[in-house]
């Protein structure tokens, strides 16, 4: 899977500035990525992932609450996300 595949299925949870949130709609979005994931002929690896997270997020706004390591949240979140797929 390319790294534009997977950005594009994780784009509804990956551009909003609260990515890292447990808020209810960033949960919805993330929960609506994984679904985008799982439904794609391939899987991504979980370091494709971590990438693809990364280089989408890594611009975004810094807002209240912004992980200060975002590489860091950025393999968190891939890992949480590849045990579900």
């Amino acid at each position: 899977m390319s790294m534009e595949d997977i950005q594009k299925e994780i784009e509804c949870w990956a551009s909003r500035p609260t990515w890292f949130s447990p808020h209810p709609s960033d949960t919805k979005e993330l929960r609506k990525a994984i679904s985008n994931l799982k439904h794609s002929k391939h899987f991504p690896s979980e370091e494709e992932l971590t990438e693809a997270i990364y280089q989408r997020v890594k611009d975004l706004p810094a807002m209240l609450g912004t992980p200060e390591n975002i590489e860091k949240s950025a393999r968190e979140f891939a890992a949480k996300i590849f045990a579900k797929l």
